[in-house]
């Protein structure tokens, strides 16, 4: 009877003990992390950037995940949605929205909180939110 009972006992402690080890597990890229807010990959730009011109209107650009953008124009209407890839080697920020006709390609600089995105015929001059 006692060899049954340090068997039980033995076998109730790995089962808690594998329990525990898949509860604190790795969380994969992509998972979602509830509770915390912060979704996915992150890099230097992600997060809200909002400019504020009277000449340009006002754009709130949003980078989220490593992968995803969104541009709204506030005072325009302008909204949509895409994709952005960070090349930080040549600071560069290539970005893809649904309502473009064309990729755009940004030479971007990061100095705190300020974030400027650069490219042929469009300056955005950016705060973080």
């Amino acid at each position: 009877m006692k060899k049954v009972t340090k068997k039980l006992a033995l076998l109730l402690c790995l089962v808690m003990l594998a329990t525990v080890l898949v509860a604190c597990g790795d969380k994969k890229d992509g998972d979602s992390n509830s509770g915390s807010g912060d979704s996915g990959k992150t890099d230097a730009i992600t997060g809200t950037w909002k400019q504020t011109s009277e000449q340009d209107g006002n754009w709130i650009w949003t980078f989220s995940d490593g992968s995803k953008a969104k541009l709204v124009g506030e005072t325009t209407g302008f909204e949509s949605e895409g994709t952005y890839k960070l090349d930080e080697a040549n600071k560069k920020v290539h970005v893809s929205l649904e309502k473009w006709d064309n990729e755009k390609d940004y030479d971007y600089t990061l100095d705190g909180n300020n974030l400027t995105l650069k490219e042929t015929y469009s300056t955005f001059n950016l705060v973080k939110q």
